[in-house]
């Protein structure tokens, strides 16, 4: 064997082994992350969540027509 199919032989042998390695390592830790991002996604839509509170008695004088608040678009 020449000494270039021999380093080419070696090195294909090594990308090979990383590949497989790799591919292994990150099958194994795939249901992890993925539950870790559900969490995260779950975290975001609580935050995003309004909370109503219930209005106080007689705190809307009944004469007096209100005008409602404009909404205004918060930029992230």
């Amino acid at each position: 064997m020449s000494t270039e199919l021999q380093i080419a032989l070696v090195l294909g042998t090594a990308f090979l082994w990383i590949t497989v390695t790799l591919t292994i390592l990150s099958a194994i830790d795939r249901p992890e992350r993925k539950a870790r991002r559900q969490e995260r996604r779950d975290v975001r839509a609580d935050k995003r969540r309004i909370e109503y509170r219930p209005v106080a008695a007689g705190s809307h004088p009944q004469g007096r027509n209100r005008h409602p608040r404009a909404r205004r678009l918060h930029p992230h």
